[in-house]
Order: C-alpha cells, then structure tokens, then sequence
C-alpha cells in the first residue's frame, strides 16, 4: 500500500490533550499536514492520572510510544477487590501482553502529555498554545477557526478534540445534548510510594478497588516512585466553581481521612501523604445526533465523553485518532464520507462503554452494613464467573493499520 494519502489537505486540530496530538502524529505517519491548536500554554503539572487499557496500549504501540510509556508509568497487570476491612473479594488478570499484544498501564497524565508533546516536537508538528477557539466559519472550499486572541487558521478540515466542553461542538452543534453531571465527584491525589514501604511489586502493578459502607475508593502504581489514588463520592449536586477553585491539599485529606479512615491498609497512609490532589465533577455525553457537521469532526470527548468509571476515556481518544487517521489515508478524497464512515464505525462501541461507564458508577453508592455484605457476596460470585470474560470485548478490539 502507498503511503502518499488520497487525501491532499491541511487539517486543523482543536485540543492538546490526547486525541488531537495522537491524530496529529498519526497523520504525519500518512503524510499529511495538520496543526495542532491548544486553549492553554504549554505546562508539565497536568494534574490527575489514568490508566491505559490494552487496546489503548496497541495504539500507542502503532505510534512507537509504547516502550515510552511503560517506561513513565506502571503496570497494571491485575485487578483486586476488596471490602473494607481489606478482605479480598476477587482478583483476576488485567489483561495479558500474550493475549492483547500490550499490558495496560497506569501514569500521570502529565506524563503522557509529555510523551506525546516530545514526540510532536521531535516529528516536526506544529503546535500553537494559548490558541482559544471562538468561533468556526465554513466555506465550500476551507474551514476557518477565529481564536479569542484574534488571530484565525485556515484549514481544508477541522478536528474538534477539545474534550468534554468543546468549544468546537458548541460552536457547530449548539443545539447538540451538553455534558450530563452522573452524580459523582471524582477525587484524586498521588503519594510517594516510600511512604507506603509495606507494598509489595504486586501491589504496585495492580489496580485495588475497595468498596464499602461509606463509598469507593481505589490506589494502583503511577511514575516510578509513585502511588496514586482515586475516590467517587455520590452527590446529588454539582460542585460550583467557587467550591472548585477553593480547594487545598490539607481540606481533601481532611474530607478524605474523615470518610476512609477506618477502611484498610493502605488508604490512610496514601491519604495523609498525598500530594497534587484533584477534585471535579464527573459529566459524560451518553450520545450526540451526529459527530460532524460540514468540514468540522469532533472526536474523543468532544464526541462521546465517558466517565472514568469505565477505565477507557484514553484509550478510546486513541482509537478515534488512529481510525480516522487511517480513513483518511485510504480515502477517495471525499472527506464528508470519511466522517460519515467515521462516525459509523466507531458510535456503537464508544456508546455501550460510555453506558458501561454509568452502570459502574452507579455500584459506588453510599450503602447500609447489610447491603455491603450482600454486595460483597455478588461481586465475588459475578467477578469470579465473568470478570476476565467481561473486559474481553473491550480489550481485543484492535485497529487493523496496514
């Protein structure tokens, strides 16, 4: 197969985070020339981490960024659950290099963000930061970005990889369903792994997830030298962005101490030597009526936001860059095709894990005594019979690139 793409165009990118970059890399790869247009200065401190699942790593893989990858981060080879009191309800693989090709992996998503700009740079991509997109103009023949700083770039398409608020989905589909808050405030920190000296190297390349009376609460490995953690908590109400923008690291740990203080070994412990909390509310978009409106795509979030219950956001931002980059590769030319294809082809999988994702959540509540242990019971019965079986569909989906 020739590498010289069919089609001859420049392709504007909206987003920084992960699917823009990853499409800009990949069109490289196909030769064909894209810009890379991001709201914030470039920064190293991304705060948060993620965990990338198999299909998510075979992308990366596609890319050379792999090794890279596994290099900045940890493990994550099995999958632990526990109740409170640290009893061990059921465990099974996270997924195996034999079987999917690539192990998932959990990182910083500053770390991530740094792979990719690295590699953008190194390949010769152009990247413009502080670059706030306003508004979009079509015409028959270009599409036309305006940013708030006044200036504009003029592209043949425009990918809208801006994540879960886009301005670019706002600004072609405002009619479009918006973010829909799931009842859940995510919360996150990162804590030196010296601080927990008792973990052993299976501790560290494992996802641990706790459920008890009094909420979620999960640790697995990040950077070398690094523990991070997550919690869900249920709440009828969004925070505002008054309450988000007065949070410190001593009230998290305080909020944090106060509800899992009594759980097991070692969530305390992560929780006093936390470091770089975060908190936010979660929203996902369960589904848009279209993805794509003239010369304009949206893509990842953008498109199809999932909560991180689902463990897959990364990872289907990656598949969307690699797919469509590949259409467009081995297109006629014809680029409303290429989006109607698209948009075809990746809606239903993106949709059944984005409902995964709220079904999830949903087994995070608050509950009585009695309804954990009945829980305990089920999770244990039901993980056993289909745990690994139930990641299966998620995981070998894999994008034939040549």
């Amino acid at each position: 197969m020739s590498n010289k793409p069919k089609f001859q165009g420049k392709v504007l990118i909206i987003g920084g985070g992960i699917a823009g970059p990853a499409l800009a890399l990949f069109l490289k790869k196909v030769g064909i020339t894209a810009v890379v247009y991001e709201a914030y200065a470039y920064k190293d401190g991304v705060g948060g981490g993620l965990g990338l699942a198999p299909n998510g790593m075979n992308v990366l893989a596609a890319l050379g960024l792999a090794e890279k990858v596994i290099a900045r981060g940890s493990l994550a080879l099995e999958n632990i659950f526990y109740n409170e009191r640290g009893r061990v309800l059921t465990h099974y693989k996270n997924g195996t290099i034999q079987k999917y090709g690539q192990p998932g992996v959990s990182l910083l998503r500053s770390a991530l963000y740094e792979i990719m700009a690295t590699a953008m740079k190194q390949q010769g991509i152009e990247v413009e930061y502080q670059k706030r997109l306003t508004t979009i103009t079509q015409t028959a023949t270009k599409v036309i970005a305006h940013f708030a700083d006044g200036t504009s770039a003029e592209g043949d398409l425009l990918i809208g990889a801006d994540g879960i608020h886009s301005k670019t989905r706002q600004a072609v589909l405002p009619n479009s369903p918006k973010p829909a808050y799931v009842g859940i405030i995510g919360i996150g920190g990162v804590t030196p792994a010296g601080a927990v000296p008792a973990l052993s190297q299976r501790d560290k390349q494992s996802f641990h997830f706790t459920f008890g009376t009094k909420g979620f609460f999960g640790y697995c490995g990040a950077e070398i030298g690094d523990m991070m953690w997550w919690s869900n908590l249920p709440s009828e109400k969004e925070l505002t962005r008054a309450e988000l923008t007065e949070i410190t690291t001593e009230s998290i740990q305080q909020e944090m101490l106060t509800i899992y203080r009594d759980y097991h070994a070692p969530i305390a412990t992560l929780l006093e030597h936390t470091r770089s909390p975060v908190k936010m509310n979660i929203s996902d978009i369960q589904s848009l009526p279209t993805w794509h409106q003239g010369r304009v795509l949206l893509i990842g979030d953008a498109a199809h936001a999932v909560s991180p219950n689902a463990g897959q956001g990364a990872s289907l931002a990656l598949e969307d860059a690699m797919y469509l980059a590949k259409l467009l590769r081995d297109s006629t030319g014809n680029y409303a095709q290429v989006f109607a294809q698209f948009e075809q082809d990746r809606k239903p999988r993106v949709e059944k894990i984005v409902a995964e994702g709220r079904r999830q959540g949903s087994n995070k509540q608050i509950v009585t005594p009695f309804q954990a242990k009945i829980r305990d019971i089920m999770v244990t019965i039901f993980l056993n019979l289909f745990g690994e079986r139930m990641q299966d569909w998620l995981y070998r989906y894999k994008i034939a690139w040549e």
